[in-house]
């Protein structure tokens, strides 16, 4: 029964591949998937110094001004879902279940080699790289793109973290979870 729960959990979570264009978030589903057990801790997952879960302030305490802040309503989250464009980071946030003037970070995305995750790896570094540093991940593929996905926390967890490869070479990293 679990593996059956994480299995769709992860095929659910990694189904869906976001590519950040800009203030454009677009869904695509891959091709081809197979399935692995690898869960990373929570502790392996973030962008620079931006982590799950933090606050909008530390955020913007860590990166400062943002380009863009565009807050808007989500149908499928019931909220609204605040999103902060740097120049080489994309960050959204949803508020708080009890103070919903108060964001915290649910998904990360970056194109640029100046956010390494905790373990070390950023844009431009290997995919054997990505393997070694974080074990074997869920794959999927989408024409020339390889998606290696790896659920965070536990069986059980509604979050990934995604490495898009092109040319055997991390072309942006993405981190996200899901919201009921």
């Amino acid at each position: 029964m679990k593996k059956i729960i994480f299995t769709t959990a992860l095929t659910g979570l990694l189904s869906l591949s976001f590519t950040a264009n800009q203030d454009l978030i677009l869904a695509q589903p891959p091709k081809v998937a197979q399935t692995q057990n690898t869960i990373i801790a929570l502790t392996k997952v973030g962008l620079g110094k931006i982590c799950p879960g933090m606050s909008e302030q530390q955020v913007r305490s860590i990166l400062g001004k943002p380009i863009s802040t565009k807050t808007q309503f989500s149908e499928g989250v019931g909220d609204n879902i605040r999103t902060l464009q740097y120049s080489n980071i994309s960050i959204s946030l949803v508020p708080y279940v009890n103070k919903p003037k108060n964001f915290f970070v649910y998904h990360f995305v970056t194109r640029s080699p100046k956010f390494p995750t905790p373990t070390g790896v950023k844009v431009g570094d290997s995919q054997s790289q990505v393997i070694k540093l974080y074990g074997k991940p869920y794959i999927s593929k989408e024409g020339k793109i390889t998606f290696l996905g790896y659920l965070v926390g536990s069986q059980d967890s509604a979050a990934a973290f995604t490495f898009h490869i092109e040319a055997g070479k991390v072309t942006q990293i993405e981190y996200s979870e899901q919201l009921t």
